[in-house]
């Protein structure tokens, strides 16, 4: 190994891994460069031939799974789940014989409207965001030089409108109630007077249950047989109303040495939400003549019944768990009523005292009679 000066410029030369090089290191010939490369030429050549070197590639199916598996701690196993149904759905099918540094913006682009063709717009958005994810690892591997789903614009969203809430009438949810037997009973007064989202009722423990000070407090959910964190994965705390108080005492009688709230017909806890719908809820509705809706409707329920009772929306929106105000506006607007309450009432004081002054002011006044001083 050494070094060549051409047109004023240090070259370094030698043989590595069997090939021989000779490089432009860019430095003028001068003085004091030739005697720096003179000592260096070795390690300044061996840098110069690594950067040459192509970039390690694999195939993108190899290292999506290798993705998915680095960051699947970080996110719920719900949504795991679902990313794994859409790399095998929907990416790999495309994708799986690429090289990572083969796929091109124009490949994106070409993949994004196929997405279009089976998926609306924002699925197919949900689809390109894992597949963004897993490109934009390459790049932090440095796999590959530049994610190119950044190149290339996401499929536009249509200007979405708030689904119609179907909440039930306080006379059908007396009537479900009264119609209900066993656990089930106590499970619908829980989830129709608290708000909780099913998934967090079944995954309600008793230890979660304060009596004294009438709380519950709600530290996790369950999904598709998984227990995790709450759909905002935040722990909240709720009151119990006395009609939820009275049927979790009625609970307590069955499952009370148990962990769990409500469970099976084996004692064991509800693992889907899905065998409590066809088992309980679907009959009880038939049975009751009661117009079908999905048992989701038990919390869109609170929060009406609640909002036209004339309570507080900031704390009907507490009990929901929304993480703002503006979540429980959005889809229950229509539900708070205008109660002909009197508004403004600490001015109450002041409006009197200027009526007085008026009066005075009135009989203080002469009229134009007087001024004339006609009799």
């Amino acid at each position: 190994m050494g070094y060549k000066i051409r047109g004023n410029r240090i070259y370094v030369t030698g043989t590595v891994d069997g090939k021989h090089y000779r490089l432009s290191t860019g430095k003028e010939a001068t003085e004091l460069n030739i005697a720096w490369i003179r000592k260096n030429h070795r390690d300044v050549l061996l840098k110069l031939v690594n950067k040459e070197k192509p970039k390690p590639s694999m195939l993108f199916a190899e290292y999506a799974e290798r993705s998915m598996e680095a960051n699947a701690y970080a996110i719920r196993d719900t949504t795991h789940k679902q990313y794994g149904y859409f790399l095998n759905k929907h990416i790999l099918p495309y994708f799986r014989h690429y090289r990572l540094d083969e796929i091109k913006p124009s490949d994106i682009k070409h993949f994004q409207s196929r997405l279009l063709e089976k998926l609306d717009a924002r699925s197919a958005r949900n689809v390109r965001a894992l597949l963004g994810k897993i490109l934009n690892d390459a790049v932090l591997d440095e796999l590959i030089d530049k994610n190119p789903v950044d190149a290339v614009k996401a499929p536009r969203l249509k200007v979405s409108v708030t689904k119609e809430v179907e909440p039930f009438t306080l006379e059908e949810v007396e009537t479900l109630i009264k119609n209900a037997s066993g656990f089930y009973r106590n499970f619908l007064v829980v989830a129709f007077f608290t708000g909780m989202r099913l998934g967090e009722i079944v995954a309600l423990r008793w230890e979660d249950v304060d009596f004294d000070v009438r709380k519950i407090y709600i530290k996790r959910a369950k999904s598709d047989g998984r227990e995790g964190a709450t759909k905002t994965g935040k722990a909240r705390a709720i009151d119990m109303l006395d009609i939820v108080r009275d049927a979790l005492s009625q609970q307590r009688k069955q499952t009370g040495l148990l962990r769990y709230v409500f469970v099976n017909s084996k004692n064991r806890p509800f693992q889907r939400i899905g065998s409590i719908k066809t088992t309980y809820w679907d009959p009880l509705l038939r049975r009751c003549g009661i117009r079908y809706r999905v048992p989701y409707n038990t919390r869109h329920t609170f929060a009406s019944l609640m909002l036209r009772g004339g309570e507080d929306i900031l704390w009907v929106s507490k009990m929901l768990g929304h993480t703002t105000v503006a979540t429980t506006m959005k889809y229950y607007t229509k539900f708070v009523e205008e109660r002909g309450a009197k508004r403004a009432t600490f001015l109450d004081d002041l409006t009197s005292k200027n009526r007085t002054l008026f009066a005075q002011s009135e009989t203080a006044t002469p009229t134009n009679t007087e001024k004339r001083g006609i009799s």
